[in-house]
């Protein structure tokens, strides 16, 4: 029989809402999603509407990642969350 110190994390979990457990997600997996270069320099934000924000600690990071890379981190992200979830991705400086 499983102890209940390794059975209620997992249960705790279950109960967080839908929102709350795809905004996890999403923490967990943006290094994988933003790559090892740009993952400590962002933080991501997902708005109910589907609008993934990403803040950037720099200007110049800010216009790179919108001219470059814009595409490729909505479609890494929308693999990881499904495109019902992420529908657009507007990069911010600061925050």
């Amino acid at each position: 029989m499983d102890c209940i110190k390794n059975i209620l994390p997992a249960v705790i979990r279950s109960m967080e809402s839908p929102e709350k457990q795809t905004r996890g997600r999403l923490m967990s997996e943006w290094p994988g999603i933003a790559g090892i270069k740009l993952a400590p320099h962002t933080k991501p934000q997902l708005t109910r509407k589907g609008i993934l924000y990403v803040h950037t600690d720099e200007p110049a990071l800010a216009y790179e990642i919108s001219q470059r890379y814009r595409a490729t981190l909505l479609k890494r992200a929308q693999a990881v969350l499904g495109e019902r979830t992420v529908k657009e991705l507007k990069v911010l400086v600061g925050k």
